[in-house]
């Protein structure tokens, strides 16, 4: 335990309770946060809200019904050098039946440490309409569920402010420890390769959730991006189980089970998976995560290529290389197109790029550039064993490389963000020829 964390804890003092009261609703917000993410992504879900205005939410409650008690229990004293002391148990049946009136007197007049915590209460705890009363509804039993979980631990507030010195520890760990665990020489290479740090992943993952929603959204969701979100899904939950160690709470270990074992089912029936041993081998059985370990080394491996590495200076590189096989069509005004056949298929090697500045070439883009690449390269995908006659689109007529170049730049060029296409670059050639013909070299900018 960080003994000088913990010093600070107890020590701590505010320029008034309510200030105090504050501090320590964000503090048991965030190991509530941590620990017990479903909640709040159920949450989030129902209502459709803003992760960081559900935060603030909760935590006007929370904060409003420990002020509350402090000051009922005679426990306000300046600088909040007492709030420690504040009982959890009269805190939930505040919160369980929450007044506006006696939630709004805990927040001083004039308050300028937090002005906005009135109205929220007010908007919150005064419903005009049927969303409005879902809103409180859905706030209220996260705020009842974040104060009871806390109480199933400990009498007061100090009794699980003291256990944040170890929720620090195991974050320090989160950043610190490489991820896949080292368990063979694979995952040594995918880590030199350049893996992941935890704050990347968890940005990555968001980014394909984002990703993911807005193309449900339009009806055109890609297997590849569902399947590669859940893979990302899995490792954040297991490098987080491995990390906080024995200080993991049971909904993070259930969660670390639950999706790699949803992935492995996923894997299953869908024959994505692109590790050596399949999903369905028995040696996954007692720990599926070492299943996603697997495949995530894979992933490192397959996208070591389109990692970010530094190029121009202000600017960052990342490169996409994929093998796709197609068929294509003998134009008629190509009288002397060296394959000489007409409907006839190649394998094709596409190298895609970006060199972008910095500030455009962001994680979300790369998690796009990244997701457009393995769509192409899926069997699923719009490229893979289709008719290039068919696929309509493209900078020149006909049905060599270099239309097929600019297809792939107009399509990849859709998924990125704004202006992002501007700096990528397509090359395509056949691989299959001994003599690689000036007809299947293709290059689009």
């Amino acid at each position: 335990m960080d003994d000088n964390l913990l010093q600070q804890i107890e020590k701590a003092r505010f320029p008034s309770p309510w200030a105090g009261s504050i501090a320590w609703a964000q503090a048991l917000i965030q190991w509530h946060f941590i620990l017990s993410p479903n909640a709040w992504v159920e949450t989030e879900e129902d209502l459709g809200a803003d992760q960081e205005e559900l935060t603030s939410t909760v935590t006007a409650v929370l904060a409003a019904a420990l002020h509350t008690t402090a000051i009922e229990q005679g426990l306000d004293g300046p600088g909040g050098a007492r709030l420690l002391q504040v009982p959890l148990q009269p805190v939930i049946e505040l919160v369980a039946t929450p007044d506006r009136d006696v939630l709004q007197q805990a927040i001083p007049e004039g308050d300028i440490i937090w002005p906005q915590a009135r109205e929220l209460l007010d908007l919150l705890l005064t419903p005009k309409d049927p969303d409005g009363l879902a809103v409180q509804d859905g706030v209220i039993a996260l705020t009842h569920r974040v104060i009871r979980a806390h109480a199933e631990h400990g009498e007061t507030v100090g009794d699980r402010l003291r256990a944040i010195p170890d929720l620090r520890q195991a974050i320090e760990r989160l950043a610190s420890l490489p991820y896949p665990v080292d368990e063979s020489e694979a995952a040594t290479a995918a880590q030199s390769a350049g893996g992941l740090s935890p704050e990347a992943h968890r940005r990555v993952t968001e980014s394909l959730e984002a990703h993911h929603r807005i193309q449900r959204i339009i009806g055109e969701a890609h297997p590849t991006l569902g399947r590669e979100l859940l893979l990302m899904r899995a490792a954040l939950h297991d490098r987080t189980v491995i990390a906080f160690a024995d200080y993991a709470s049971p909904e993070q270990k259930e969660n670390a089970r639950t999706t790699a074992q949803a992935l492995r089912d996923q894997d299953a029936e869908s024959g994505l998976w692109r590790g050596e041993i399949p999903p369905t081998d028995s040696q996954w059985d007692d720990l599926p995560q070492r299943y996603v370990r697997q495949e995530y080394t894979v992933y490192l491996s397959r996208t070591a290529a389109g990692l970010q590495t530094p190029a121009l200076a202000g600017h960052l590189t990342s490169v996409h290389l994929i093998e796709v096989s197609a068929h294509h069509t003998l134009p008629a005004q190509l009288r002397h197109h060296p394959c000489g056949q007409g409907r006839h298929w190649h394998g094709y090697r596409v190298r895609i790029e970006v060199l972008a500045p910095v500030g455009l070439l962001t994680e979300d883009a790369s998690a796009r550039l990244r997701t457009a690449a393995a769509a192409l390269e899926r069997r699923e995908g719009p490229l893979r064993g289709k008719d290039l006659d068919r696929l309509g689109g493209g900078v020149e007529t006909g049905t060599d490389e270099r239309w097929l170049a600019g297809w792939v730049h107009q399509w990849v060029g859709a998924q990125l963000p704004p202006g992002l296409a501007d700096h990528l670059l397509v090359e395509v050639e056949a691989t299959d020829l001994e003599t690689v013909p000036a007809v299947h070299l293709g290059k689009a900018r």
